[in-house]
């Protein structure tokens, strides 16, 4: 009866780690970008992963507004603030890798297909590709 006690508490202690290092959860959490000038916090609904800008170095313009997405090519949103606008979705885990999704810079107005894959829990790798052109940038983790 003893064994049974020590092997169910280890089972309960040790649960939520197996869980937390699950690859449909290692993406969620806020990422650093290359330059650490952008965080974007990564979420899961569903089968669908996407991310949500939430923090910039540089979140005011010249006159200390706000920055809006003055680049945005649907007139519509072009008015909305950066600093909290979705700039990843689509995403679906297929054999350790989320693919098809869709990225979004405000900086440059444009829409690319993204995949990523994560190397290791803290580092996350970014390819990027619209037309002819890619890239590939590395994230980290900072929580």
């Amino acid at each position: 009866m003893k064994n049974v006690l020590i092997h169910l508490i280890l089972l309960v202690l040790l649960l939520p780690a197996t869980y937390a290092q699950s690859p449909n959860n290692l993406t969620r959490g806020t990422w650093a970008n290359e330059d650490h000038t952008i965080h974007v916090k990564f979420t899961q609904k569903g089968k669908s992963y996407s991310a949500q800008l939430v923090w910039m170095v540089q979140p005011n313009n010249e006159n200390g507004n706000p920055k809006q997405d003055v680049n945005n090519p649907e007139k519509g949103l072009r008015n909305r603030p950066v600093l909290g606008i979705p700039i990843i979705w689509g995403l679906e885990l297929k054999d350790k890798q989320w693919i098809d999704g869709t990225i979004y810079s405000p900086k440059k107005g444009i829409l690319a297909r993204c995949q990523l894959e994560m190397p290791d829990t803290n580092t996350l790798v970014l390819k990027i590709s619209k037309g002819i052109f890619s890239a590939t940038k590395t994230w980290k983790r900072i929580k």
